[in-house]
């Protein structure tokens, strides 16, 4: 019997394994970033309980095993698989709990560096393990696996670009504070940002048509916030998917936002699966 603790920067999430076998579960919002003064191992005890005290041993995964988390482990290159990143652990020791192991990131580092800690775990844990990933967020992965290894990663921050662009610019202060879902102004985001006729250039080119657009009276204030994020989706899409040849495409997840991404390649002329992530299967591989 093990512990996997998933700790990103904004929540943490145990599970008590027996094999892949889910015994408990436990998950807070006390992310990396809310541990005050580094004092991860209190923070451990206090969302583990009891539970250090059945386990033979706990792995970590996601931003704890960052520099800026708890205990600092390597990147295993591409192509990685769970055996890389089992291979490469750092194991840290302390008195009165099982063998604490840090599990790597993944990271390429041609032509630019790109990485991720975490979202390997659900990756790992799928039943189709080639094709190309995609994990929707404010930095999306799109993640290419052959035979079951991560052989290359982009991430495009896409998220957080929308959310300064809602919250601080020249187009967030025609936004009203009632937020109400405008579906067709996504999709008229999406078309526009896949539009090659339209415009020269790219999303660059295009996010001042929020404003510009209102201003002639052919878009709604209320349609802003939707209409920005289907050009971003869009132009995420276009970018990513510019030089492929009609790959096989899952999306992580069955968020909202992971529909949308689903809705914008539908529209795109591209069908996708959503598939769910078990990310108790995903420890069970690397542990095994």
């Amino acid at each position: 019997m093990y512990i996997a603790i998933e700790w990103t920067s904004a929540a943490f999430r145990a599970l008590l394994l027996d094999g892949k076998k889910v015994l408990g579960e436990k998950r807070s919002d006390r992310g990396t970033t809310k541990v005050a003064n580094g004092a991860f191992e209190a923070a451990l005890r206090e969302e583990l309980g009891d539970w250090t005290e059945k386990a033979g041993k706990i792995l970590f995964s996601g931003m704890i095993t960052s520099r800026n988390g708890w205990i600092e482990s390597p990147f295993a290159p591409v192509p990685a698989g769970p055996g890389d990143l089992a291979a490469q652990a750092v194991t840290h020791r302390i008195d009165g709990l099982p063998p604490l192991v840090f599990l790597p990131g993944i990271a390429q580092t041609k032509p630019l560096p790109d990485v991720m800690r975490g979202e390997e775990m659900s990756l790992f844990g799928l039943t189709e393990t080639d094709g190309l990933f995609i994990l929707p967020g404010p930095h999306a992965k799109w993640v290419t696996m052959q035979a079951g290894s991560i052989t290359a990663i982009t991430t495009y921050m896409s998220g957080e670009i929308l959310n300064l662009l809602k919250k601080d610019s020249l187009v967030a202060r025609l936004i009203p504070a009632d937020y109400e879902e405008r579906p067709s102004a996504f999709r008229r985001g999406v078309l526009t940002a896949y539009d090659e006729s339209g415009l020269p250039g790219g999303i660059l080119a295009r996010i001042f048509s929020a404003r510009s657009l209102v201003l002639f009276d052919r878009l709604q204030a209320e349609e802003i916030a939707d209409y920005l994020a289907g050009l971003m989706i869009g132009a995420e899409i276009r970018e990513a998917l510019s030089d492929r040849e009609s790959p096989q495409i899952h999306i992580i997840g069955h968020t909202a936002l992971a529909g949308k991404y689903r809705i914008a390649l539908e529209l795109f002329g591209v069908e996708a699966a959503q598939v769910l992530p078990d990310i108790a299967t995903g420890f069970h591989r690397v542990a095994s």
